[in-house]
């Protein structure tokens, strides 16, 4: 018998106030885990843009499906009883077999969005379907991260092979970056908050600010709608990771960012009060304007619960990512200082 989100949840949509009903109560369904930042909407789905956002959940049975919708093809990576491969959701409203033929008994399921969130809008309808039985959600990891960052962040390129590719869905994935693999690495949640070409002060391009900063949109539920702020209630981090500022040196120097990162800084504890706070150095970074952003942040670094971490830069002989971003083996490494730095610091 398959289990339906009709069935589970007795909301009649005949109004748009029922279906936000509807919406909220599978925010807060028992049976699903949302790892991320979810907008419930007045069509009976929740809305997703962040990139590494994820849904999580168990069912008993041989297979499982969930229905989805996205404005253009969007890369999605799926997992079932820990064994991953890619999904490309296609435009509109359709059911994705996630599982079948399974062995009958309990399994897992993680379906993880990797396109940023500059390719729009994804949306869930309902719970998942299962011809057996949706159990209660799994349980969540005592950790927890937050990681606001740009391209570097959102795993821009890593998976290709020269500098010379593109950006392209195909080759981006925050789960093979640096913070994602961390997250992995410590058993911990994460939210990833990162947009490609963003900074604190202005974004790449820009000879003055002109685009929304990462410091208004790390506010945001929906990434690209500010009509959707985020509660900051809703996740705890026991750390704040913040890589910022690629973007705000893209001509070598930055005259507003220090007063850009020093109030975003004082957003962000204020939001998350007594919480560690560590500044990335920018990977892509070099010369002069490197230095010039650890000197800035290590200015703000005096604080208590602050600090600067240096992962390293790309090393050439190690090869880049598309349009010179780190690759693979530069986010492994950048990964390994980070794990040894939080196990250290948060005693993991």
């Amino acid at each position: 018998m398959k289990t339906t989100f009709a069935k589970l949840i007795s909301v009649s949509c005949l109004s748009l106030a029922a279906c936000t009903v509807a919406a909220n109560e599978l925010i807060d369904s028992e049976r699903l885990r949302l790892i991320g930042r979810f907008q419930p909407q007045q069509d009976e789905t929740i809305a997703f843009t962040w990139p590494g956002s994820a849904v999580e959940y168990r069912f008993y049975g041989t297979e499982t499906s969930l229905k989805l919708s996205v404005p253009e093809a969007m890369r999605f990576w799926f997992e079932v009883d820990g064994k991953g491969r890619e999904l490309w959701v296609q435009p509109e409203q359709q059911s994705y077999t996630l599982a079948q033929s399974l062995a009958a008994g309990e399994h897992k399921v993680r379906l993880t969005r990797l396109a940023e969130s500059f390719s729009g809008v994804a949306q869930m309808y309902g719970l998942p379907d299962t011809d057996g039985e949706l159990l209660s959600a799994p349980a969540a990891p005592e950790r927890q991260l937050l990681v606001i960052g740009d391209s570097i962040t959102a795993g821009y390129g890593v998976e290709g092979d020269s500098k010379d590719c593109s950006y392209s869905q195909d080759t981006s994935t925050p789960l093979k970056a640096y913070a994602g693999l961390t997250a992995r690495a410590l058993n911990a949640d994460i939210h990833t908050i990162a947009w490609s070409g963003i900074g604190v002060w202005r974004s790449y391009g820009e000879e003055e600010p002109k685009s929304p900063t990462i410091a208004e949109r790390r506010k945001l539920t929906l990434a690209d709608d500010f009509d959707t702020p985020w509660n900051t209630a809703k996740y705890r981090p026991d750390a704040v990771l913040i890589n910022i500022g690629t973007n705000d040196f893209w001509q070598g120097s930055a005259p507003g960012y220090p007063q850009a990162m020093a109030k975003m800084l004082a957003d962000v504890r204020s939001d998350y009060a007594g919480v560690p706070v560590y500044f990335i150095l920018s990977p892509m970074l070099g010369r002069e304007a490197r230095t010039l952003q650890a000197d800035y942040l290590n200015e703000l670094a005096s604080d208590k619960d602050v600090a600067v971490l240096d992962l390293g830069r790309i090393q050439p002989e190690d090869g880049y990512g598309c349009d010179w971003h780190p690759n693979e083996i530069t986010n492994r490494r950048m990964a390994d200082k980070l794990v040894a730095r939080l196990r250290e610091d948060l005693g993991w």
